[in-house]
């Protein structure tokens, strides 16, 4: 049995107190936050109660979180156009070269990272979209902070050829990232 604890930083729009989150392996655990002043240890301990006692006194342990041993493997790709060209000339005319990511149903399966053609729709940089065709050709439909919308894709190495203003950052399909 593997154990593992690790902190999951998670951007939140209204943070809620009392609370932190730990994940443990791809598990998220909530745990008492420390600044709350309600128990809680340092990152990696169990959570101390406000207890009377000893030095062991008050102490409630975690449960362990079995592993279940899944291989690291590289996950699987199916490219049928180049979302980085979209003048390539694998889609059709007025068509799109759009990623997608595929998960799996079971713990221990493998992603699908890809792209496909199909039409593509008026949305850019910013517009709201619900993953429906409403981007353009070179963008995305991804959660943003600022909601649901259509983002520029970018490539991660090297210049990124994002607008002013905005950063290439990683998105959901492996190597992709989106202009935010």
């Amino acid at each position: 049995m593997r154990r593992c604890f690790s902190l999951l930083l998670t951007l939140l729009c209204v943070p809620l107190p009392g609370l932190g989150l730990a994940a443990g392996c791809g598990q998220t655990v909530i745990v008492d936050d420390p600044s709350a002043g309600g128990g809680g240890g340092e990152a990696g301990a169990p959570p101390v109660q406000n207890g009377e006692g000893g030095e062991d006194a008050g102490t409630v342990p975690l449960e362990e979180y079995d592993d279940p041993g899944c291989p690291d493997v590289e996950p699987i790709t199916d490219f049928a156009c180049d979302p980085h060209d979209q003048s390539s000339g694998f889609c059709a005319p007025g068509d799109g070269c759009f990623i997608y990511v595929q998960y799996p149903a079971e713990p221990c399966g493998q992603e699908i990272y890809g792209a496909f053609c199909a039409p593509a729709g008026p949305g850019g940089q910013g517009d709201p979209c619900s993953g429906g065709g409403e981007c353009g050709a070179g963008f995305a439909c991804v959660v943003t902070g600022s909601g649901t919308q259509c983002v520029q894709l970018c490539e991660l190495r090297g210049d990124g050829r994002c607008s002013p203003g905005l950063v290439c950052e990683p998105i959901d399909v492996a190597g992709m990232g989106g202009c935010l």
